[in-house]
């Protein structure tokens, strides 16, 4: 794996132009009923990803953290299921699969929170 900061800006992105693609879809088909969707992709996805990840670029302790590599596949994992269980949702489904993600979503941002806050040797790097 690249620099598990690169890693999370990475995603980010492609947060970013899949909130896009989708968006220009909801447009396109006047099925504006996924905005809810629309917007947790924004923010789950492009909005946190790279804030974690400029946090890392920022306090470059936190990428040696044993836990950072897991907090990172828990938030995005976890990330992935809430945008596809909105989905399903925004499309009449059942939200399941939303109540287990946001789940994942909440203990990977709060793993995120303990190393930081538990971060002995984190230096800002300015």
């Amino acid at each position: 794996m690249r620099k598990i900061d690169e890693t999370w800006i990475l995603c980010g992105l492609a947060w970013l132009v899949f909130g896009m693609a989708f968006g220009m879809w909801l447009g396109a088909t006047e099925r504006f009923d996924f905005a809810n969707s629309h917007a947790h992709i924004g923010l789950v996805g492009f909005v946190v990803s790279c804030l974690f990840g400029l946090i890392m670029r920022l306090f470059p302790g936190l990428r040696g953290s044993k836990m950072a590599k897991p907090q990172f596949w828990i938030y995005q994992v976890g990330a992935i299921l809430l945008v596809a269980g909105k989905i399903r949702v925004d499309a009449g489904g059942p939200p399941d699969l939303v109540a287990f993600a946001s789940v994942m979503v909440f203990c990977g941002a709060a793993l995120f929170v303990w190393m930081f806050a538990t971060g002995r040797q984190i230096e800002p790097r300015l």
